[in-house]
């Protein structure tokens, strides 16, 4: 299918690489990013029942869009989908993504999915995000109840100290849901069980040397052709993705804040030394870009989600890393069709795998939306 080439990264990385030309300049280009990243969000909630479906071109052919099966509205997948839709509406004032999302929340009773490895399986904490942004606005006890009443039984069960966090996607589908919620609510035990878990998992899979994170204790020893370490490039989006998602609901006199903080900052570091010349990350980061010829921007989105929002929120050095969020959103600008659907997003795994023109997932539009919003922000957007 014809990627639409869209004329927002040229409109933005003239913005922002000539920091004098505020005023107008800066008003065009938050208007870009926001039509474009709304182009999306649209097109995803257009599509969003139809997922598992192929779509018919006018060619005849068809193209994959979705993958096999429709998702479960509080799976994993679409919670990162969620997320995003809800922090690309409150960010940019459109409340329609937020109505949309209320619905469809109100539709499935507040409740979290319960995954068949039990309750402590980080997979299915992350909608409680979600839940957690809506009771932040109405304080409705019973947007929070199912959540509340989950995290408390795994609090008092047998497990709670038994590792649970042992893949890095789960730092970003448990840690944010746990810190918010302690936040919300006063209560720090939730904010205590979420560092001991963090730390289990960060003491298991981080190379200090590389400043990334393995995927799995069984990938540690998976080596690139030019020997590099294999450090799945979406894996590493879920982990940075998520800690911009929760640093902010971390108390500001917490003793353990600094340790997510410099973990931000190394990881910030790590990425701007791995991105590739065409602003994408491969899917194995390390690797020769010849390896991996094909991009892919489900990691992408959150590495430039992360990035953006450091910047905006003065924990990174903008002038350092505003090249790399504007490298990275131009490319992910240029994966979106003219239907709005961004295009090669790799399919569900635990590793680097294939990536297609014509394929997408709801995470990765989530990505998409969360990074939208933040390099939105970072145009001068408000």
């Amino acid at each position: 299918m014809k990627l639409k080439q869209s004329i927002t990264p040229i409109v933005v990385l003239g913005f922002v690489l000539n920091a004098t030309a505020a005023g107008a300049s800066s008003t065009r280009a938050s208007v870009e990013i926001k039509a474009l990243t709304q182009r999306v969000a649209d097109w995803q909630l257009s599509t969003y029942a139809d997922m598992g479906k192929y779509r018919a071109l006018p060619s005849g052919k068809r193209y994959r869009w979705h993958n096999r099966e429709p998702h479960d509205d509080n799976d994993w997948t679409c919670a990162a989908l969620h997320m995003g839709l809800f922090h690309f509406g409150e960010t940019v004032g459109a409340p329609k993504y937020q109505d949309w999302l209320k619905a469809l929340c109100a539709k499935n009773e507040w409740k979290l999915r319960v995954h068949p490895k039990g309750i402590e399986h980080a997979d299915d904490h992350a909608m409680g995000q979600v839940y957690l942004d809506f009771y932040r606005q109405s304080h409705d006890p019973v947007m929070i109840a199912d959540l509340q009443s989950r995290f408390d039984a795994i609090l008092q069960g047998p497990n709670r100290s038994k590792k649970a966090w042992y893949w890095c996607d789960a730092l970003f589908m448990g840690p944010a849901t746990w810190a918010r919620l302690a936040k919300l609510t006063g209560n720090t035990a939730y904010l205590d069980y979420m560092d001991q878990q963090y730390h289990l998992s960060y003491d298991m899979l981080w190379n200090q040397q590389d400043q990334l994170f393995y995927r799995d204790n069984k990938r540690k020893a998976n080596r690139e052709a030019n020997g590099a370490n294999e450090y799945w490039s979406r894996g590493n989006g879920w982990v940075f993705g998520g800690l911009a998602y929760m640093i902010p609901d971390l108390p500001e006199t917490w003793d353990g804040r600094a340790f997510y903080i410099d973990l931000f900052k190394q990881m910030a570091a790590a990425l701007k030394r791995t991105q590739r010349t065409d602003g994408t990350w491969s899917m194995s980061m390390m690797a020769d870009e010849s390896a991996f010829p094909v991009k892919e921007i489900s990691g992408t989105s959150f590495f430039v989600f992360g990035l953006a929002w450091g910047v905006n929120e003065g924990i990174l050095d903008r002038t350092v890393y505003e090249p790399v969020i504007l490298k990275g959103w131009n490319a992910m600008a240029g994966c979106v069709n003219e239907d709005g659907m961004p295009g090669y997003v790799q399919g569900i795994g635990a590793a680097p795998g294939d990536s297609y023109p014509d394929y997408t997932e709801v995470y990765g539009v989530g990505g998409f939306l969360a990074a939208g919003a933040e390099v939105y922000r970072m145009a001068g957007g408000e």
